[in-house]
């Protein structure tokens, strides 16, 4: 039996592929931004472990971003949440900390976040996969109420 295709997206707003194209550059500038950590922690004798550390947290969540955008581009509401997650842990204390260089990395991040929860990003997430209903909704509909008109 074959495998049905799967049926074509209506197409991305522009504040949605701006979105892709800010996460996919904090993933590249995150990927430099540990390599340099690591190749540092390569030419010093003191501190190694804590370059070392940083440098790999920061190339695994370039990965893990990386993962998440191929998700946003087919329209996934979860990687939209869970990259606004990251976008909210890790550039929020970076702003906050003032650290030099990642600072606007972070913000450029955050941006990225910003535009994938505008108005019209939420209305073509909407039409690619609607939210269910609230549970608590769904079942007050569902009871004979003697307020309710028939």
């Amino acid at each position: 039996m074959a495998r049905q295709p799967r049926p074509a997206l209506p197409p991305k707003p522009l504040t949605i592929r701006a979105a892709i194209a800010v996460e996919v550059l904090v993933s590249v500038l995150f990927l430099i931004a540990g390599g340099s950590f690591l190749i540092s922690a390569g030419a010093q004798e003191i501190d190694r472990a804590g370059l070392i550390g940083l440098g790999v947290l920061l190339g695994a969540l370039a990965v893990i971003q990386l993962v998440l955008v191929l998700g946003l581009r087919r329209g996934k509401r979860g990687a939209r949440e869970l990259l606004t997650t990251i976008g909210f842990v890790v550039g929020i204390p970076i702003l906050v900390r003032r650290t030099p260089g990642l600072s606007v990395v972070s913000a450029v991040m955050l941006l990225g976040v910003l535009l994938m929860w505008v108005p019209t990003s939420t209305a073509w997430f909407q039409q690619i996969s609607p939210r269910p209903q609230n549970k608590w909704v769904r079942l007050a509909s569902r009871t004979v109420s003697p307020f309710r008109k028939r």
